[in-house]
């Protein structure tokens, strides 16, 4: 069983973010690990007036959040704000920061919905050194009673992420609160669970081999 000992959490105060958030929190508690949290104000989407400004006020938010959060579950925290491209940005805090695991929100089901973090989260994937998880988005609350059911949304998790080369591992692990399934995309491992009560997809990706 894989153990961790820094998570690293990038926020951006989406809705994909908070969820990510809650799922960041429950692992730290349960790893007994230190979580991170980064907000990233990007400098290339707006020059830094007043807008710019506004979005680390927002930041500063958003981070604070999160320290509350780990507050509540008794978690060691570390929270910080940089500027410049989100994807290098939290790259390098993974390197410099010896964090081993990201969990990070990802866009919801339709292009409308999608969230500036979502294609962050697709680049951070590509190009990470360690494992990603990835926090999906439900258009809906079902609980998900059948395994057919449950392995659908983890092929539809990780197809959003990784394209059709998508090979899910015969049979499911049957948690208290989630389907697991084991497979591949490409040269990647990747273990999916799905939550019974909600549905939500959790993708969890080792480096690309």
């Amino acid at each position: 069983m894989s153990t961790y000992d820094a998570i690293l959490v990038p926020t951006d105060g989406s809705a994909g973010s908070e969820r990510a958030v809650r799922h960041a929190v429950d692992l730290a508690a349960t790893y007994d690990a230190t979580l991170h949290a980064l907000y990233v104000v990007d400098e290339s989407s707006a020059p830094l007036t007043d807008v710019g400004d506004e979005r680390t006020t927002l930041g500063e938010r958003a981070v604070d959040l999160v320290r509350e959060a780990a507050t509540e579950h008794d978690v060691a925290f570390v929270g910080d704000l940089r500027r410049g491209d989100p994807t290098q940005e939290i790259l390098r805090y993974v390197e410099t920061a010896g964090i081993d695991l990201v969990v990070m929100g990802t866009h919801g089901r339709t292009g409308i919905e999608r969230h500036l973090l979502g294609s962050v989260t697709e680049r951070v994937v590509r190009s990470a050194s360690v494992p990603v998880v990835t926090i999906g988005l439900r258009g809906s609350s079902d609980e998900v009673t059948a395994e057919d059911e449950a392995r659908a949304i983890a092929r539809e998790a990780v197809s959003e992420e990784y394209g059709s080369e998508v090979d899910l591992d015969p049979g499911a692990y049957r948690e208290q609160h989630a389907w697991v399934f084991e497979g591949s995309a490409g040269d990647r491992h990747v273990t999916v669970y799905v939550d019974r009560s909600t549905g939500d997809p959790h993708v969890v990706a080792a480096p690309e081999t």
